[in-house]
């Protein structure tokens, strides 16, 4: 099976819109949406200047694979297209289209709205201020609703918004590459295994040309070259279950699953090294093929029980804020080797200690680079020591490799950019469990799930940009951060603090760690907020990690 061809092709985002957006899937091995609107205001920024923001990589092929729609729920009936690279961007464009939100499978994405002033010609992050982008974007692509809207609402700026940016957006060149193959007909099952193994190849080759996959080419050849079709659509049902439910990446699947069959990271990671253990794993299950069918099972239960653990016991219903996935494999092979059934049997003396170490891990970072031989090592720890999860054992080794084996108070209270990438991750999940442990409530009457709510700043980012604060890692620092409901923070806007905090009562504003003290709402006193609300964060980590043993 070959590549039939490899097709450059540019594409204005007014058609892309209209006629590929619909068609387009996101293969279930990629990554979740991860950007925020600081990444789509950037974005917004170098299309309406011109500048090149990438290609886009697009497969063709004449079967079918595991995915979700770019948009929507199903596709429309045409052979869908697969986003091999750029899924971050394209859905970054549909939410501009779609007013900042859009529906991808079960799953809604929103982000902040991003405005445009036309006086000063700049962009916001806002609700309140200027033009919403999104609504100058649909009239230039002929929406007669969001013509009327802009027409009634700005009837002297409407035309110098759309000449400005809204047809500069629709009428950005896009290059695409799409690469066609056809997969000749055979039995169902070769024509499975065929699918996965251009997918492999495919992925293998981009990486190759600079664009960086990971590891997902190897991940998929597994399904590809391992196990008969049963065993493989138990992994691959078991991804969509957990990555629809958790947003469980394949990687920490994959690792697990075939750490469970006797294979070593470094096997499971290294093409070369993968390729001569796969044949004696065949080997030696070729006798007993059940017993691979039991593992994933096996497998499978330990998952649940963990992530059932993490959303009753921290409120982490996602992984969106965890940020190395891999930080989960201990757990997940200390409630395997214990052969728990269900959430009930663990010990809470034993889920502390997971949790405790999740947490410390997480901060640590102790997977970012090199994981490998950090995963076996720790896997090894959690293997040996099967009466009790090790938690001890886990930190001093922690520590020998960074030197740091706890969470410390200058670590939660120095000032830190939050929102850039994986930086700042673990900070969100701290804030979350925080907030869940609080009994935090949405500002709009619920219970706070982090999966449906916006991060929102206590001070606004334009509210200080404008008061000469320029520093990102002051105005996304912690301090200035908390979980609402998309609504309030929409329907917030732009205002003070002092203007819009004490619509809420007193119980409300400590479920969220913001001090009391009027005074220190007002935009002059930022700086003294931050500092007493970081100390208010500080010492309900301290308390948290004390409880945790």
């Amino acid at each position: 099976m070959k590549i039939g061809s490899i097709k450059p092709e540019i594409i204005a985002l007014r058609e892309f819109f209209k006629e590929e957006a619909p068609y387009l899937r996101i293969p279930s091995i990629q990554r979740q949406f991860v950007w925020d609107a600081e990444d789509i205001k950037e974005l917004i920024d170098s299309i309406i200047s011109g500048y090149p923001i990438g290609a886009i990589i697009i497969w063709e092929p004449n079967a079918k694979f595991p995915s979700t729609p770019l948009i929507g729920q199903e596709n429309n009936g045409k052979t869908p297209k697969y986003v091999l690279d750029g899924q971050q961007r394209l859905t970054a464009l549909m939410l501009i289209k779609n007013r900042w939100e859009l529906i991808r499978g079960t799953k809604t994405i929103r982000t902040a709205p991003i405005s445009f002033v036309p006086e000063n010609e700049k962009l916001y992050i806002s609700a309140k201020k200027g033009i919403d982008v999104s609504l100058i974007v649909n009239a230039s692509l002929a929406e007669p609703e969001a013509i009327t809207e802009l027409q009634k609402n700005f009837p002297t700026l409407y035309k110098k918004a759309m000449d400005t940016i809204g047809e500069k957006i629709v009428n950005y060149k896009l290059p695409f590459y799409v690469l066609k193959s056809d997969i000749p007909s055979d039995s169902e099952e070769k024509v499975y295994e065929k699918v996965y193994e251009k997918v492999a190849e495919i992925f293998t080759r981009v990486n190759s040309s600079g664009v960086k996959i990971g590891n997902l080419e190897m991940f998929l050849s597994f399904f590809a070259a391992t196990f008969p079709k049963e065993e493989k659509e138990k992994i691959i049902a078991m991804h969509e279950e957990f990555s629809e439910s958790f947003e469980l990446d394949l990687e920490p699947i994959v690792r697990f699953v075939f750490s469970k069959m006797g294979l070593k990271q470094n096997q499971i990671t290294k093409v070369p090294l993968f390729k001569k253990a796969i044949e004696k794993l065949k080997e030696e299950y070729s006798k007993e093929r059940h017993k691979i069918g039991k593992i994933i099972d096996s497998a499978y239960r330990s998952i649940k029980i963990v992530i059932n653990m993490l959303d009753i016991e921290l409120g982490i219903s996602t992984t969106q804020y965890i940020p190395s996935q891999n930080v989960l494999l201990p757990l997940f092979d200390y409630i395997y080797n214990k052969s728990y059934k269900n959430i009930d049997e663990v010990p809470k003396s034993e889920k502390n200690k997971m949790f405790k170490w999740l947490l410390i891990a997480s901060f640590n970072g102790i997977y970012s680079s090199s994981p490998n031989n950090k995963i076996e090592s720790d896997l090894e720890i959690v293997r040996k020591d099967i009466d009790s999860f090790p938690l001890d054992k886990l930190l001093n080794i922690m520590k020998e490799r960074t030197g740091f084996n706890a969470i410390q108070k200058k670590d939660v209270i120095k000032n830190i950019n939050v929102l850039r990438g994986r930086t700042g991750k673990e900070y969100l999940m701290l804030l979350d469990v925080l907030l869940y442990r609080n009994k935090a409530t949405d500002w709009a009457g619920k219970i706070l799930k982090s999966e449906d709510a916006a991060i929102h700043h206590i001070f606004t980012r334009e509210l200080l940009r404008e008061n000469g604060e320029t520093r990102d890692d002051v105005i996304n620092w912690l301090a200035n951060l908390t979980l609402i409901a998309p609504s309030v923070n929409s329907e917030i806007g732009d205002q003070q603090p002092v203007g819009y905090l004490s619509q809420y009562n007193q119980e409300i504003l400590e479920q969220h760690f913001i001090p009391l003290n009027q005074k220190l709402w007002e935009i002059n006193n930022y700086e003294s907020f931050f500092e007493e609300r970081a100390k208010l964060i500080w010492k309900a980590t301290r308390n948290l990690l004390e409880m945790l043993g």
